[in-house]
């Protein structure tokens, strides 16, 4: 009996020792160069969540899946347009609500238009006052005009008196070398052309004067004063139109037609321009696309064209007919998420467009969807190790 114990003592090790040198055997035989693991098919009713690669636990498939799965997110055929306000202030008053349908030039909201419609008075004000002005100058040039027309007619008057006054100097300088004029009458034809030649001065004196005033404000000859009391009406006519525009502005209007997708300001809210959330976001629903994100992974295997199909989220076994649209030429972060933990977000994408057709009902903007592109004979092959 002891010797039975004894032989059971020295056994039981080395039983244990040669079924660890078969198990260690065992692993290296299956992880040997030239073994292989078959690939993992990616059922079309299964969830995307990335590459659509083959993955083992110690070595790549050689072979991957004839489909890229990725996920896409439904978005209106013109994008979303996001719908601010150029004017800072305080919202009035909001008269859409989600999901309400409008067309372009239909109210969205309003800013408090308090200060701008002040501004407009205000500037209607100088506007009116610049506009008297520039009437003021216009009937200015009227009267002017007359006075230099006038002045003229005086000048030629006076030309005239002096022309005859020269003439009597020169028929009493001949007469008085017969005698037949006194020195008298010489003395006073004299004095007479000494006054018109006094006249004659004052009254170019005078026109020079009344043309000068004249060219001031002459609106033909664009004359300096009438040339400024223009620019002072475009001004304010300019200033006018600013002012109005900025008030009309403070009432934010539909760009285009489309639907409400999301309200994101509220009365007595202060809205900013440049938000990051916009007020009011905008899209067409009547033509829906889905934007595609493939992983960089999967890139080498996509073409562009390549049929696809859509499963919404809920309803597996409803396929969505997925039409290529186009390919973004940048690739860009990865943005769009399953929700699962095996989420990878340090990866970046090639977003690819397909259009649904025809369109589905139900289906909406912001929603996920999983999407399997088929993949072209030729491009299976060297699936890439995922890490």
């Amino acid at each position: 009996m002891a010797r039975r114990s004894r032989l059971l003592m020295l056994g039981l090790p080395a039983l244990a020792g040669v079924a660890l040198v078969a198990a260690v055997s065992s692993i290296i035989s299956s992880n040997a160069p030239g073994a292989t693991v078959a690939p993992r098919s990616m059922p079309p009713t299964a969830r995307a969540q990335g590459p659509s690669t083959a993955v083992s636990s110690s070595l790549p498939s050689t072979t991957a899946p004839a489909v890229i799965g990725a996920l896409g997110a439904v978005e209106p055929a013109n994008r979303e347009v996001a719908v601010a306000t150029r004017f800072p202030g305080v919202v009035t008053e909001v008269r859409v609500t989600d999901g309400d349908k409008v067309q372009a030039g239909d109210v969205l909201f309003i800013i408090d238009t308090a200060l701008p419609a002040i501004t407009v008075v205000q500037r209607q004000r100088d506007l009116s006052i610049a506009e008297a002005r520039l009437a003021q100058t216009r009937q200015r040039a009227t009267v002017l005009a007359a006075d230099v027309a006038i002045a003229r007619g005086v000048a030629v008057s006076a030309e005239a008196d002096l022309d005859e006054a020269n003439d009597l100097v020169r028929i009493a300088g001949r007469l008085q070398s017969g005698s037949s004029i006194t020195e008298r009458e010489m003395v006073r034809r004299r004095n007479l052309l000494r006054v018109a030649e006094g006249r004659v001065a004052e009254v170019k004196a005078r026109l020079a004067r009344a043309e000068a005033e004249f060219a001031l404000v002459d609106p033909l000859n664009n004359g300096p004063s009438f040339r400024i009391e223009e620019a002072t009406v475009a001004q304010a006519k300019a200033a006018l139109t600013f002012a109005e525009a900025e008030l009309d502005q403070r009432t934010v209007r539909a760009p285009s037609d489309g639907t409400v997708l999301a309200v994101n300001i509220r009365p007595g809210e202060f809205a900013t321009a440049g938000a990051s959330t916009p007020p009011i976001l905008l899209g067409r629903l009547d033509s829906l696309h889905v934007r595609v994100d493939i992983d960089e992974a999967d890139i080498p295997r996509f073409s562009a064209g390549a049929a696809a199909v859509g499963l919404p989220r809920g309803a597996p076994d409803r396929r969505i007919t997925l039409r290529y649209v186009r390919a973004e030429p940048l690739v860009k972060p990865k943005r769009t998420l399953s929700g699962l933990s095996s989420d990878r977000v340090d990866t970046r994408v090639l977003q690819v467009v397909y259009s649904v057709n025809p369109p589905v009902h139900g289906l909406r903007p912001g929603q996920v969807i999983d999407v399997f592109i088929e993949v072209a004979s030729g491009r299976t092959s060297a699936a890439p190790v995922r890490r």
